[in-house]
């Protein structure tokens, strides 16, 4: 159903409302006071599923304050409305409550999907897999800095309609949306375009481009400036060893950016532990000399039980001149229920 989610979901249960159990409760009061009356029963027939994580992290700074912290702690509420309709709700209690996705998706067909409300922009590879399965701690700096959705901090994130679906080996999405990200009201009339394209043309392997066309504005009636994003990517992954890269571009307002980054990864011990390398960049301002930062990161991961893993990383952060700017170990424990 959810195209983009986990492959490995945790061990769900339907849950009865609080509401139907009071109603029950009173139904079966009224039956007691009428002996000559058969039983009432009442029972739910749309059952729903309930699922989430926490992250419990610590950062250790060479430049910087140390620190412990619970990062996510997510739960989603999934179902079907009718049997080709579906609704998912997840919502952050990690700060303040904060509701992430709030969809609905109907399906016409495999290859035409609709679907409206709160979600993930079809933008890029990284920004579509969902958090509790990124392979390193942290997303690389030009997924965040540059993605729609991520660049406005909004968790990758918009509101609006989009079409999707899939064939034997393309898989697409096209979307319309406000282009203000999450839980915002949009500051003007224009609406956004983006769009996915994904090709499978080998079991192993995967490649594809992103484009994202929109105009925004600091707030009502304040002028609208250009906001263009372009993306390509590229995911060989075998039984245990992986290769992931994606090249971004951005043209925001009079500003031209751009960045990308290479993976690797491979399973030393087959869906237990698993090695990985990656390098990124991000380029802010391709007009400027001396602003691209690179990061490098190494990092190993032990799946415990389904999404429930611990991660450790190592990251290198150098200036365009090759200087170390700074350097950090960080560790996270995602337990999945």
């Amino acid at each position: 159903m959810w195209k983009h989610g986990p492959k490995n979901a945790s061990r769900r249960r339907p849950l009865i409302p609080g509401a139907a159990l009071f109603a029950v409760l009173v139904l079966a009061g009224v039956s007691f006071g009428q002996d000559k009356k058969e039983p009432t029963f009442l029972s739910i027939s749309k059952a729903f599923k309930l699922s989430g994580w926490t992250q419990f992290q610590y950062v250790g700074w060479d430049k910087g304050v140390d620190n412990f912290s619970v990062r996510r702690s997510r739960l989603t509420l999934a179902g079907d409305i009718l049997k080709k309709m579906h609704y998912k709700l997840q919502i952050d209690f990690a700060k303040t409550p904060t509701l992430l996705d709030a969809i609905v998706e109907v399906e016409f067909s495999q290859a035409f999907q609709l679907r409206v409300g709160q979600f993930l922009v079809p933008f890029s590879l990284e920004n579509l897999t969902a958090t509790s399965d990124v392979d390193m701690i942290n997303r690389s700096q030009p997924e965040e800095k540059l993605a729609p959705g991520r660049d406005n901090a909004s968790q990758g994130r918009d509101v609006g309609v989009a079409v999707f679906g899939n064939t034997s080996i393309v898989e697409y999405t096209a979307a319309i949306v406000n282009g203000a990200g999450f839980n915002k009201a949009d500051t003007n009339s224009r609406k956004d375009l983006v769009g996915r394209v994904v090709l499978h043309p080998l079991k192993y392997l995967s490649v594809g481009g992103s484009f994202y066309k929109g105009k925004q504005s600091a707030a009502a009636e304040a002028p609208l400036v250009t906001r263009d994003k372009a993306g390509l990517e590229l995911a060989l992954v075998f039984d245990r060893a992986s290769l992931k890269s994606e090249f971004y571009y951005a043209k925001d307002d009079k500003l031209t950016r751009n960045g990308w980054y290479v993976q690797g990864g491979y399973f030393v011990l087959p869906k237990k532990v698993q090695a990985l390398v990656k390098y990124d960049v991000v380029d802010m301002d391709r007009t400027l000399s001396g602003d691209r930062v690179g990061r490098t990161t190494a990092g190993v991961n032990w799946f415990l039980s389904g999404r429930t893993k611990l991660q450790l990383n190592y990251e290198l952060y150098k200036l365009e001149s090759g200087k170390t700017d700074n350097q950090a170990i960080l560790a996270m424990l995602q337990v999945a229920y």
